[in-house]
Order: structure tokens, then C-alpha cells, then sequence
């Protein structure tokens, strides 16, 4: 048996599907008649159309859509932040260092977004015969289980010795070695996954494996998996399934596409420019990372301000910051000094987890490989003139009236604070907003808090709502009730506070802004 030393990395499971049904509820009206431009709403000069209500309503939380009328309510909480983003703007708030820091981030993300568009997305065509074939490879299922292991040398030990003793047989022995792990052997196991539903290197892998044999290790996301085939089953085609399911494989196929194109992309793009990582330099700005991310203190905050601020001699922090213009990473027609790279990427946002050196190696080297990326792509872009692309523009633009009206949500409130017979007061008369359990009575000691927060909104809300309504007879509001009356939303049969968020996978941003949630608390 080989040793079972090493750190484990877990996956839960290799593949999942979540699956939420709407029920579709629509007005009494013709719903056909009403198309994505029409508008529901007049702001000023600002128009919202039907297409920015409809996804601004269904991504919105779900106690914003409160009442008989709740896109009426859900409207009213979107006029009033248009209104105060208008006022921001009046008083010139889009040029507060915030929003231009974060204007100018956003810039960039959008940038190499639209590059991949221009370059990726727009040259991948799928034809039908792919789609009929890719319907009918998916007729087969594998049901695996697996091992993962951080180390390929530890991987490799672990595969020979289970193709030896049997993949149960390894798997109970460093469990039992290691109970602390908490993980049973069906955790280990994933549903039956067709073609679909796997990466072309893990097809490769299992594609021609028999059942119960071990495969060799493959790296995925980082880490090294053993898998085990127990089942392999053929499903029917059934009748029409081919016409009936052609559009949602050639979206699957599409996006696969799109995955491939962009790595193949990427790669051909960034080998010419001979980007190195300088390895002294590298080793400064993992031990100060490190030494920042154990010091509690530093859960939140600018990791370059301490640097530079950093008195300490004997401390990593400080080696760093004796050090910030030496150079970090070459690349062909320039380089980066650690101050550069600081000043691109924030390490003090980074979920680092102390106890892990390696990964917060793999991290760091990630990131410096992504900013350099966005560097070329971003000029690149910028000189193809791709910041004009309409739907940049309108994405950028969104996220800026968004960042505005916190702005000015921020300076209508400024001089707003809350006493502590306030809090008391709001409390007692708010109480049950409290109970967790019916038999027991809340204590404002345990909620003084929560309690604190909740009133400081409810009075925000009521300085805002009179200034909306102020703001109404600057900038006219006309709402157009007919298509209103027509948008057809989505809401849940079995809840009506199921909420979906989309994020982009590339930034973990929001796909779009929605209404700030604490207008409904």
C-alpha cells in the first residue's frame, strides 16, 4: 500500500445538473403583440425597455416583487434608482475615484469578452450532422468513481496499487487511515454521464476503458483523478428525439466549441509573446501573501498600501516592499515589476488559505498569466476599436448608472445615524421580525445588531423615497401600464421565493446589475 501522507482535494462530484421549473403566468392580454423594445418606462431622458425590465425582474430577489402588482412594485424600486442615478450624475458622482476605478476595470474585463467574441464565438458553426451525432454518442452512459490526489507521483502510486489490490480495497485502507477525511465511498461516485457531460481529455481517458478497470491519473483543475468505470449502459433514441432535442445540443456543442476555440486561441496568441516569471521575485510576493493572509486583521483591505506602509524588518511584507521595483515578469516588448503587477491585481481579495502553500503557488501564478493576458488582449481590442461595440457599450454603461446611484444613495444618506433608543425603540415595535422559534421571546441583546442595521435602512428609505419623489418633477417619469401589463415573467409553482443569479464564470461578476436588494427589506 503506498503511503497516504499527502494532502487530499475533493470534488464532490464530476458532473451536475441543476434543473428549476417555472411555471409561466401571463396577463390578460396578447403578450404576442408586446417585442423587447417596446418601452415600459420613461425616466427623463433614459428609456426602460421591456427587454431590461424582463431580465432585471427575474434575476431581481424575490422579496422585491411584493403585492397584487408585484412588476409594478419591482418598476417603482427601478425608477427610483434611475431617478437618484440621474442625480448623481448631475452632481457628478461618475467621477468619484471609485466609480472611474471601477468603470475602468469593468473596461477591461468587457474588452477581452468582446475579443473572444470577435475571435472565438463568431468563427464556431455547428452543422446538423454534428448535432444528430452528438444525440446519438449520448445514447451512452459511463457511472464512475474516483480518487483525487495533489501530487502526479503520489497519483501514479495510487493507480498502480489499486489496479493491484482492487479501487475499494485502497480507498477503505486510507480512509480508515485517515477518518478526519468524513467522506463515505458513494460520495466518491457520480450518476451515469454521456459524452455531453464529460471534457474531451476525460472521454479520452474512460472512452475505451472496460468496466472495473483503473485509468491513469488526469489532471483536472489542478488535481490528479483515478477514475473506476462501474457501469456502462446504452440508452434508446426515442422517436423525434433528434428533431426535439436539436437545440439544446447544438447549444452544448456550441459552448464545447467555444471552450476549445478559446484555449486553442489563447495559446497561439501568448506562446510568441515568451512571458517568463522571474522566480526571486515571485518567492517575495508568495511569502508576503501568505504572512498577509495569516494576520487576522487583514481579512479585508489593500494589500499594496501595507506593503508600502510595512515597518517591520524581520517581517516577508517587508522584504517585499524593499523589492517592489525589481522585476516580476518579462514578456516580449516589456516587463513588470511586482509594483506593476500590485497595481493590477489586489492579492489581499484572494481566498488564501495559509495552510496550503501549494495552492496559493498555483494561484498567484494564475493570476500573473491572466493579468498579462488581459494586458495583450485589452490593447489589442483597443486598437481594433472593440470598446465601441454596441453591446459593450450598453453592458458598461448599466453597470455605470448602477455604481452612480450607489453613489448617490450613499451622499442623500451621509448625514444619517441612528441612536441607541432608536434601535431599542425599533426593536420592541419589530419584534417578531426576530422569532426563530415560536416558544421562544427574542432578546434585544442577541439582535441588537440586526436590529441596528434594520433601522438604519428604514429611516435610509424614507430620506430616499422623499427625495425620489422630489426628483420626479426634474426628470418626468412616464410609465407605460399596457406593456407592463403584457411583459410575460417566470415564477415558481412551489415557491415564491426562489431566486437565480447568473455570474459570469470569467469574473464572478453579475451577468447584469439588478435592483439593490435593500429597497425590500
Amino acid at each position: 500500500m503506498p503511503d497516504s501522507r499527502l494532502t487530499f482535494a475533493w470534488l464532490s462530484r464530476l458532473a451536475f445538473a441543476l434543473s428549476i421549473i417555472f411555471a409561466i403566468t401571463l396577463a390578460g392580454c396578447n403578450v404576442s403583440q408586446t417585442n423587447d423594445q417596446q418601452l415600459v418606462a420613461q425616466v427623463g431622458g433614459k428609456h426602460i425597455t421591456v427587454n431590461d425590465f424582463r431580465f432585471n425582474y427575474e434575476f431581481g430577489l424575490p422579496h422585491l416583487k411584493k403585492g397584487n402588482d408585484p412588476k409594478r412594485t419591482y418598476l417603482d424600486y427601478l425608477i427610483g434608482e434611475e431617478l437618484l442615478a440621474m442625480a448623481g450624475y448631475s452632481m457628478n458622482l461618475d467621477k468619484l475615484d471609485r466609480v472611474v476605478k471601477l468603470e475602468e476595470d469593468l473596461l477591461e474585463e468587457l474588452l477581452v469578452e468582446e475579443l473572444f467574441r470577435q475571435e472565438v464565438h463568431n468563427k464556431i458553426s455547428i452543422t446538423s450532422e454534428e448535432i444528430d451525432e452528438a444525440i446519438r454518442q449520448s445514447k451512452v452512459k459511463w457511472k464512475l468513481r474516483y480518487w483525487a490526489e495533489s501530487n502526479l507521483d503520489f497519483a501514479n502510486s495510487i493507480s498502480a496499487t489499486m489496479r493491484e489490490e482492487g479501487y475499494a480495497e485502497v480507498v477503505d485502507v486510507i480512509m480508515g487511515s485517515n477518518p478526519e477525511i468524513g467522506i463515505k465511498p458513494a460520495d466518491l461516485e457520480t450518476g451515469y454521464l454521456s459524452v455531453m457531460d464529460v471534457t474531451p481529455e476525460l472521454l479520452e481517458v474512460i472512452g475505451n476503458l472496460p468496466v472495473g478497470d483503473i485509468s491513469t491519473p488526469i489532471k483536472i483543475n489542478g488535481l490528479y483523478f483515478i477514475f473506476q468505470i462501474i457501469d456502462i449502459r446504452q440508452d434508446p433514441l426515442i422517436a423525434d428525439e433528434l428533431q426535439n432535442s436539436a437545440e439544446r445540443y447544438r447549444q452544448m456543442l456550441f459552448y464545447r466549441k467555444v471552450k476549445e476555440g478559446a484555449v486553442q486561441f489563447v495559446s497561439q496568441y501568448m506562446t510568441p509573446k515568451n512571458v517568463t516569471t522571474k522566480g526571486e521575485s515571485f518567492r517575495l510576493l508568495v511569502n508576503a501573501t501568505l504572512e498577509w493572509a495569516s494576520l487576522s486583521e487583514n481579512s479585508s483591505g489593500d494589500f499594496l498600501k501595507a506593503v508600502q506602509s510595512a515597518t517591520d524588518k524581520s517581517s516577508a511584507i517587508f522584504d517585499l516592499q524593499q523589492k517592489l521595483d525589481q522585476t516580476l515578469v518579462t514578456f516580449s516588448g516589456g516587463q513588470w515589476t511586482l509594483r506593476d503587477f500590485l497595481g493590477r491585481y489586489d492579492v489581499g481579495s484572494a481566498n488564501i488559505d495559509i495552510k496550503d502553500r501549494q495552492a496559493i503557488l498555483a494561484e498567484l501564478n494564475d493570476e500573473i498569466a491572466l493579468e498579462v493576458r488581459n494586458y495583450f488582449f485589452t490593447n489589442n481590442a483597443l486598437k481594433r476599436k472593440l470598446d465601441h461595440a454596441q453591446n459593450l457599450q450598453r453592458e458598461l454603461g448599466s453597470w455605470r448608472d448602477k455604481w452612480v446611484y450607489e453613489a448617490a444613495r450613499d451622499y442623500y444618506t451621509r448625514d444619517l445615524s441612528i441612536t441607541s433608543s432608536q434601535v431599542e425603540d425599533y426593536f420592541a415595535q419589530n419584534k417578531h421580525k426576530y422569532m426563530i422559534r415560536s416558544a421562544v421571546e427574542p432578546t434585544f441583546e442577541k439582535f441588537a445588531k440586526q436590529a441596528r442595521r434594520d433601522a438604519y435602512i428604514k429611516d435610509a428609505q424614507k430620506i430616499l423615497a422623499h427625495k425620489i419623489d422630489s426628483l420626479k418633477a426634474v426628470y418626468p417619469v412616464i410609465i407605460n401600464s399596457a406593456v407592463l401589463d403584457c411583459i410575460n415573467v417566470t415564477s415558481s409553482q412551489k415557491s415564491r421565493w426562489l431566486s437565480v443569479q447568473v455570474f459570469k464564470q470569467s469574473s464572478n461578476r453579475m451577468a447584469r446589475p439588478i435592483v439593490d436588494p435593500a429597497w425590500g427589506l
